[in-house]
């Protein structure tokens, strides 16, 4: 060790900035050794002094003892987690690892809700696992689909009793929170597992009137701080309770995960935790008020949102009942120097969070004063497609890219998606029908691999 870095509340950023100043050779990866050419951009000049590789001292990720480890135990305690575990691979490799976790111990059969993103069905393919969907009822007023309920989710582990994994998604990506205090305890009463995709929820402790899924129930769950919080792009988080140990979820991850994670990417969540604990709480409160304070504003300027939303993160527009389409709506908003997070289905989803500053909220009042026109309707339902083969056996099967408008009646051997919010339209194994290819169009899919 070069310092002491593990007593600090910031372990990660305090080596890193000790490190760079110690005046070491630096006889190691990365070739940029701390310093970059002259023609180099200035925020990439400024970065590598700190960009370092698993050097004496600086830990290892898949084998937490130090200041990464150090780092990963604060961050426990914030969300009152068994143990948590760095990703400099977001939320993807968190549920690659998870899945992997959970299907050595409680087998491949896993139930999950459709919303699920294809990161899930990847590690479907890559482990294994089949997963039996769960889709819950669909709200044509809003166009969406309903967080599934404790019931739904007690009644398909009834229909399916072999099934002892749960996969849910929560907070969903339109801001929507499912009651996973009451799915846990129907999952738990048969005997079961939740795992918890809460990639846009890393900032639930802290929110008003909100909790993370590790305090409602979980035993698994995923984060990605640099969706709501002051992270870099590719931060996240694996969570585990009592069933799964540190050791065991590390070992997972280590599957999935480069052997060179970006140390910038880890300092970003160390320096996150620590300003968590002195300032989230403070901070999301202040959200929270100025969200209700714009959405109050927009219902009087007649904007219709998701009423059912109940994240502080997300200002979800409904376009279609204001008459617009969302792409309508889109050009509406960039026209007044605003980039939406996503539009699609008829919605756009804003995102803001701690770090939005004041004149972006008066910007979004001020480009959201617009004539209503007459409502568009939602279609009559949403799709629950055929599955004729598992997602791996699909996927590993022999296939062909023909045109979408030739793939009624044939078997996906690919999961497309509409991304953002990355939920499949298709998946693998699934046989493509007329309403599928119609939804595939709409996404901007204009061919499909197929089985041969």
């Amino acid at each position: 060790m070069i310092c002491s870095a593990e007593k600090s509340l910031s372990p990660i950023c305090d080596f890193l900035k000790e490190y760079a100043a110690s005046g070491k050779a630096r006889l190691h990866m990365p070739g940029h050794k701390g310093q970059a050419p002259e023609e180099y951009p200035d925020f990439l000049r400024q970065s590598m002094p700190f960009d370092l590789t698993e050097v004496q001292g600086a830990d290892a990720l898949y084998e937490a003892e130090g200041i990464i480890g150090r780092s990963e135990e604060l961050t426990a305690e914030l969300y009152g987690a068994g143990c948590s575990c760095y990703s400099a691979g977001g939320s993807t490799l968190s549920i690659l690892a998870m899945v992997s976790a959970a299907v050595r111990r409680f087998g491949k059969k896993i139930l999950a809700v459709r919303n699920a993103h294809l990161a899930f069905v990847n590690a479907c393919v890559l482990t294994g696992a089949d997963p039996v969907w769960v889709f819950p009822a669909y709200d044509r007023e809003t166009g969406l689909c309903l967080p599934v309920t404790p019931e739904e989710a007690g009644a398909a582990m009834d229909r399916c009793p072999d099934a002892k994994i749960f996969y849910l998604t929560s907070p969903d990506y339109y801001g929507v929170l499912a009651d996973v205090e009451g799915i846990a305890r129907e999952v738990h009463r048969r005997g079961g597992i939740l795992l918890c995709d809460s990639a846009h929820g890393s900032h639930l402790p802290f929110s008003p009137g909100a909790a993370h899924p590790m305090a409602l129930g979980a035993d698994l769950c995923c984060d990605s701080p640099h969706k709501t919080l002051p992270v870099l792009t590719g931060g996240g988080l694996l969570h585990g309770g009592s069933l799964f140990s540190k050791e065991e979820l590390k070992a997972a991850m280590s599957l999935f995960g480069s052997t060179s994670p970006s140390y910038l990417i880890m300092a970003s969540l160390d320096a996150c935790q620590c300003w968590l604990r002195r300032e989230g709480k403070a901070a999301f409160a202040a959200l929270d008020a100025r969200v209700r304070r714009t959405e109050e504003q927009l219902r009087r300027q007649g904007v219709t949102l998701l009423e059912r939303k109940s994240d502080c993160t997300k200002i979800t527009l409904d376009c279609q009942r204001m008459g617009y389409t969302h792409g309508e709506m889109a050009a509406l908003l960039r026209q007044a120097g605003l980039e939406p997070e996503f539009c699609g289905g008829g919605k756009i989803v804003l995102m803001v969070s701690p770090q939005t500053p004041e004149e972006d909220f008066v910007r979004l009042e001020q480009a959201l004063r617009l004539p209503l026109r007459p409502v568009i309707p939602y279609p009559e339902a949403t799709l629950q497609p055929r599955r004729v083969l598992t997602v791996r056996e699909a996927a590993m099967a022999p296939s062909e890219e023909v045109p979408v408008d030739e793939t009624v009646g044939r078997i996906a051997a690919v999961s497309r998606i509409s991304c953002p919010p990355g939920i499949p339209v298709v998946c693998a194994g699934e046989e493509i029908g007329e309403e599928e290819k119609i939804l595939l169009k709409n996404s901007g899919i204009f061919s499909i691999f197929v089985i041969k």
